[in-house]
């Protein structure tokens, strides 16, 4: 894993969520200078994002690079992310000349988002960037059309369940709030358990590094009950599984009410039958 844990958690919890709906790519190099694009998304014609994805969703309804940012983004920094971005619209454009292919429309070029937890009012007015409230709602900032760049400020997203996979890449209280909400998910959620075992990962990797962070040492106490009750609920996951296949195999198929009633049984229960 990454030197640097919450970016590669970023990384892992963009692609986990996008994978389904289209290619996903992470630490892309695009020619020139060597530089990496964090996560760039094309998606899938047949198989749009999840609604459930919500902002997320709208988000990567085209083709999107995201560039995740665990400290507030610089003016620098956002230069940085748009010169990546120009460079992979001319490598883009060069290998579909190249492949004698139909010229690229401009609305197939990938948009940058650049999601950051914080961002002062005089960067965003620097860059000219403005809201869409109706579009895109709160903490949703979008620079002049032609450079193909928002910006969407994680600690201004309104706290709905369209906002909650993008607040989980934010700081402290925020994304403190946002775990808890993908706790409260129901266990059959996909996208819970694949978020709650990410989480699991950046737990380990945050207790074997050196120097934490006092917000990280809240964030490893915070994950530590959720990581033991994934354990617990896999276990159950399992046992549950096992119980029905034997059923099954000694009965056959079992009708809805009695299988709801084994689902609902204890662990306990369980390994006693």
């Amino acid at each position: 894993m990454s030197q640097f844990p919450h970016d590669q958690f970023a990384k892992n919890l963009l692609e986990s969520l996008l994978a389904t709906f289209g290619q996903m790519q992470t630490a892309l190099t695009v020619n020139s200078e060597v530089r990496e694009i964090d996560v760039y998304f094309t998606p899938n014609p047949s198989t749009l994002p999840s609604p459930n994805l919500g902002l997320l969703a709208q988000c990567a309804s085209s083709a999107a690079v995201f560039e995740p940012f665990r400290n507030p983004v610089t003016a620098i920094e956002i230069r940085s992310c748009m010169a990546k971005l120009y460079d992979l619209h001319n490598d883009l454009l060069r290998t579909t000349k190249r492949q004698q292919q139909r010229k690229l429309d401009e609305s197939e070029l990938p948009r940058l988002w650049i999601l950051t937890p914080t961002l002062a009012i005089a960067t965003l007015a620097s860059f000219g960037a403005v809201t869409e409230s109706e579009t895109w709602g709160k903490g949703v900032y979008l620079l002049p059309l032609a450079q193909k760049t928002g910006m969407i400020v994680i600690h201004q997203l309104p706290k709905t369940p369209e906002t909650l996979w993008l607040r989980l890449l934010g700081k402290g209280k925020v994304q403190t709030e946002a775990i808890e909400e993908v706790a409260a998910l129901p266990l059959e959620s996909v996208y819970r358990g694949n978020a709650l075992e990410l989480f699991g990962n950046l737990k380990m990797v945050l207790e074997s590094k050196k120097g934490l962070e006092k917000e990280e040492q809240e964030l490893i106490m915070q994950l530590s009950p959720l990581y033991v009750q994934e354990i617990q609920a896999a276990e159950l996951r399992g046992e549950l599984a096992i119980v029905l296949k034997l059923i099954q195999r000694r009965f056959g198929q079992l009708s809805e009410e009695v299988t709801a009633k084994i689902v609902g049984l204890p662990l306990e229960r369980l390994e006693t039958l």
